[in-house]
């Protein structure tokens, strides 16, 4: 019967809206779906105070008709209704609390918090591969995780604790009243005493805790990275000075939480010396009213356990209330981080790239990542279609940042891109990332089989990934456990730097895109297995458009054109040849690559003639 309270609605809708920054308007907006289980659960959870209070009263009359009857006529002036208080109690009342707990805990909690995780994970998702590298993979993925078990937290305290102790109390209110109201005055003080605690409190249990999930974040981004980063924080070395940091950090969330700890202590102790006055105030009250016969012994009775109860429940209110600021605080600061704006978006009349040529064009193109240096400075580049474009340049001159601009990483500060004369950003991302293959440098895989890292998701080919692993000389995969279901690992550690790059490499050639992206693509190969790849990856460049990024000038040496960056402006363009014979940067850097740092004028001359003459070389080849 509890099935009928898991599926309300669907937890992982296709949304795309932007999520709201505000931890009222996300709660608002994104449990929306779960409106009419809100609805139903305050319902329940008012009627089953409603009873609980009822039920006390009731037993205050039951003492004083005991009291004030004859066992011999009490069954039969009261059996039917004592019949009825059964049933109420045996049947109804579990019933009415079941029908609560299965909409508070199945239907409301184990929906809300997908919910929020799932829109929190679909916003996130959808940030630019540069906004990710601003901070920790581990923070974003606790901000994500925690802020939808916060959204979760606060909106059940709302519906589950707030609205019961509050139907309790107004209860409890009306029963005292009915009995005398002056006992209002001892439960009145008792009120103004804890919403002043409560004032005090709560903010200052709302402060801790958003250092508490700050702390906390801080420390899960220092886990994940030192454990995703082993090898490198191995070759760092100077263990006891990280060992140092490290334990800033854990010392830093330790004190973040004895501080909240500190203010849980005090309220409950607060809390408890409250709960003794009122029990006082009300205990002496009401043998007062009894000794002047104000009111009968069942009522008072009912009254003080009426107390009893309003006290206890006043520590799980505070507690109540104050997890639900400190939900919202947690709530509030994960949606600083994953309620960010996205930095590249979709126009909303962006329409799919249809790739005619697939001709590229920079123009007047300025990117500094927002520092005002580095990137590129109106940079202006043209790659006619089915071209192949050699980028050349010393470190930072702006060429992983051409690539970048190009996958729409990041948007330009300034300037236009176009592809076949259509600006990029007047196209969907997805459909431009599927028109466009890219092999990085850094051939990162996901922790999935060989068969999802080179086909990605969805129908996969199986004869055209093993055609893709075979032109990518990944010979290696067939020896792999599993074969193409293998796992490769965190990032690819199952795998060595070569190998990950070969997988790379097949994912490209399986995509069979118009346009090829390659950043030094076949940096971590080695020299037989670049040479076996070369033949291939000519066959597969073939009729198709390519801006080849590299550093190791002989994998480039081949292309159509060959551009050199400095300082993010095009300085030299021509082909190899070409480039050697004028004797600038490029033949500069080739000297470097070729003969080492050359001495004098000289041996730069006599590199130069050389060099030149290998070109001579090429182009024979080339018309033969």
């Amino acid at each position: 019967m509890l099935g009928l309270f898991e599926n309300p609605t669907d937890p992982f809708p296709h949304d795309d809206r932007p999520l709201p920054r505000s931890a009222r308007r996300f709660l608002i907006h994104e449990l929306r779906p779960l409106r009419a289980v809100v609805i139903a659960a305050v319902t329940v959870t008012i009627l089953c105070a409603a009873l609980e209070v009822w039920l006390i009263s009731y037993a205050g009359r039951l003492v004083d008709s005991l009291a004030a009857g004859s066992p011999d006529t009490f069954w039969a002036a009261h059996g039917a209704e004592l019949i009825a208080v059964a049933v109420l109690t045996l049947l109804i009342r579990p019933l009415l609390n079941t029908a609560g707990e299965a909409l508070d805990d199945i239907a409301f909690r184990a929906n809300a918090r997908p919910i929020a995780r799932w829109r929190m994970h679909r916003h996130v998702s959808r940030q630019s591969v540069g906004w990710f590298r601003d901070d920790f993979a581990g923070r974003i993925a606790s901000w994500v995780r925690d802020g939808g078990d916060a959204a979760a937290t606060a909106a059940y305290s709302i519906i589950h604790t707030l609205a019961y102790v509050l139907a309790y109390v107004v209860g409890s209110v009306w029963v005292m009243a009915a009995i005398d109201v002056r006992l209002l005055l001892p439960l009145g003080a008792w009120i103004v005493a804890y919403a002043l605690l409560m004032r005090l409190m709560v903010p200052r249990y709302r402060r801790a805790s958003e250092r508490l999930q700050e702390a906390e974040s801080a420390l899960t981004g220092l886990l994940v990275d030192a454990y995703a980063n082993v090898a490198t924080l191995a070759l760092l070395g100077d263990p006891a000075a990280r060992s140092d940091g490290d334990r800033a950090v854990f010392a830093r969330a330790r004190r973040a939480h004895l501080d909240l700890q500190r203010v849980e202590v005090t309220i409950n102790g607060s809390m408890m010396a409250l709960g003794g006055a009122l029990l006082a105030g009300l205990v002496g009250y009401g043998i007062a009213l009894w000794r002047t016969d104000a009111a009968p012994l069942g009522l008072v009775a009912a009254a003080l356990a009426l107390s009893f109860r309003i006290t206890s429940m006043a520590e799980w209110l505070l507690d109540a209330v104050s997890s639900l600021f400190g939900a919202v605080g947690a709530l509030r600061r994960a949606l600083r981080t994953v309620a960010q704006p996205l930095a590249v978006e979709d126009d909303p009349d962006a329409t799919p790239l249809r790739v005619r040529g697939g001709a590229v064009t920079f123009t007047q193109v300025s990117h500094h990542y927002g520092r005002g240096a580095r990137g590129l400075d109106r940079l202006d580049l043209h790659v006619r279609a089915g071209e192949r474009v050699g980028v050349v340049g010393r470190s930072g001159a702006g060429k992983s940042t051409l690539a970048g601009l190009l996958l729409r990483f990041h948007d330009a500060e300034s300037g236009t891109i176009t592809i076949d004369g259509t600006d990029i950003t007047a196209v969907t991302q997805e459909s431009l990332r599927a028109r466009i293959a890219m092999v990085a440098q850094e051939a990162t895989l996901l922790h999935r089989s060989i068969r999802e890292n080179v086909a990605g998701f969805g129908a996969v080919d199986d004869e055209r990934v093993t055609e893709a692993l075979h032109r990518a000389s990944a010979g290696f995969v067939a020896d792999l456990p599993g074969g193409l279901d293998a796992l490769v690992g965190e990032r690819g550690v199952k795998l060595s730097g070569g190998q990950r790059q070969r997988i790379a490499l097949a994912r490209a050639f399986y995509r069979d895109a118009p346009i090829l992206v390659l950043d030094e693509a076949t940096s971590a190969l080695d020299s037989e297995a670049e040479a076996a790849i070369h033949d291939t990856l000519d066959e597969v460049l073939h009729g198709r458009t390519v801006i080849a990024i590299a550093h190791r000038l002989s994998t480039i040496a081949r292309m159509d054109r060959i551009v050199v960056l400095d300082a993010g402006r095009i300085v030299e363009a021509g082909t190899h040849a070409e480039l050697i014979g004028r004797g600038g940067l490029y033949a500069d850097l080739w000297a470097r690559q070729s003969g080492g740092f050359l001495g004098d004028d000289d041996d730069r001359a006599r590199v130069a003639a050389v060099t030149a003459g290998a070109g001579d070389t090429d182009r024979r080849a080339d018309r033969r």
